[in-house]
């Protein structure tokens, strides 16, 4: 119940006062019973009582108002209590939820249905009969199918609210995902481009204080390692600032492997064909990222060891990095190994990690085919 149902009803109950001097009351003349015309204003009371509470309880309203429109209707009725029940019936079609609800509309029917028949047998006139249903369907049927046009506008609006709130929810989920996969792109280009220089400086600095003999060399290796590290950190900074324009990443094989020899680590590293060709800027790049991992990790486990790279081009682009030192596959935490693994895999390929005749092999399988070729 709300205010606005409140006076609503207040509303009615003073027009039905106000009625009764002018003598809108016993609408129905041909009664078997008359009341005064101020007792007319008992039933109004409950009906609008009834009236005050319809949103709520819209069903029983209508049945309750039912009986005592007909029961008043013995006696005369009124106008403002017909216009009371005519409001009742609008609100159970309004408001009226349940399989009651879903056959009030059967009900009506037959309710005009029956007015028409019985009245064609007590009266003998068919016009009467079809004057009488035609009354019952303005009281009864106009109202409720008003009220059922209402309400399934009323769905629609909800329906369509519902609708605009998942879109919404949809769209705050799919941008949430885009960030995440932005955050999870960036930490594997800062983890690949920084995390093998890192290992390096820092395996090449314990070297030099260790042994002072090889100080000077391994400072030489510290600072060119910094200086790349540097280069690449630049690098990606320029495709994160708006303004730095389409520069890429590091994507030259030759140079991860020059870098790793840089560092004193032995690699035979043969290409089938040599050169390559021209490979997509996706392929490149991912071909160097597992290339400049592998053998970092290769370094990081067996400083000073040895390394066999094979890079063969023929449908696919293959790669195979074998080493004889054992490169756990959590060693380096793990995610290591991951970005590789999604790299090539978000590209259709495939990617193995593992040991291999005694020792840890990478074998990568990346698709040529995997963006636009560029020269």
């Amino acid at each position: 119940m709300t205010s606005r149902d409140l006076r609503g009803a207040f509303g009615m109950f003073a027009l039905g006062v106000a009625l009764v001097p002018i003598g809108l009351v016993e609408t129905w003349t041909d009664t078997p019973w008359t009341l005064e015309g101020w007792w007319h204003l008992a039933p109004l009371a409950v009906l609008c009582a009834l009236m005050a509470v319809r949103r709520g309880r819209p069903l029983t309203a209508l049945g309750v108002g039912v009986l005592v429109f007909v029961a008043e209707g013995f006696f005369g009725g009124s106008l403002a209590s017909l216009l009371v029940f005519i409001e009742l019936v609008h609100a159970a079609g309004r408001y009226g939820r349940g399989r009651i609800a879903d056959r009030l509309a059967h009900v009506i029917v037959a309710v005009i249905a029956a007015v028409g028949v019985l009245t064609l047998v007590a009266t003998r006139d068919l016009r009467v009969a079809i004057m009488a249903a035609l009354t019952v369907f303005a009281v009864l049927g106009t109202s409720y199918w008003w009220g059922e046009s209402a309400k399934q506008q009323a769905d629609l609006v909800e329906a369509e609210r519902a609708r605009a709130e998942d879109l919404a929810r949809m769209a705050a989920l799919r941008e949430e995902q885009a960030r995440r996969g932005e955050r999870e792109a960036m930490a594997g280009e800062i983890h690949d481009a920084l995390s093998g220089n890192l290992a390096a400086i820092t395996i090449h600095a314990e070297a030099g204080l260790a042994n002072p003999r090889v100080a000077p060399q391994a400072l030489q290796v510290v600072r060119t390692t910094s200086k790349r590290a540097l280069g690449e950190l630049r690098s990606m900074l320029a495709v994160l600032r708006p303004d730095g324009g389409p520069a890429m990443p590091p994507s030259n094989l030759e140079d991860a492997v020059d870098a790793a020899r840089g560092r004193g680590l032995e690699i035979e590293a043969r290409y089938e064909p040599a050169p390559l060709g021209d490979l997509t800027p996706q392929v490149a790049h991912a071909a160097y990222r597992v290339v400049q991992e592998s053998l970092t990790n290769v370094e990081r486990h067996c400083p000073g060891g040895q390394a066999e790279l094979v890079v063969t081009r023929d449908g696919d682009l293959t790669i195979t990095v074998d080493s004889p030192c054992g490169v756990g596959p959590r060693s380096d935490g793990g995610y290591g190994l991951t970005s590789m693994s999604e790299r090539v895999t978000s590209l259709g390929g495939v990617f193995e990690a593992g040991t291999h005749d005694g020792g840890w092999r990478v074998h990568a399988v990346i698709p040529l085919d995997s963006g636009e070729v560029v020269a």
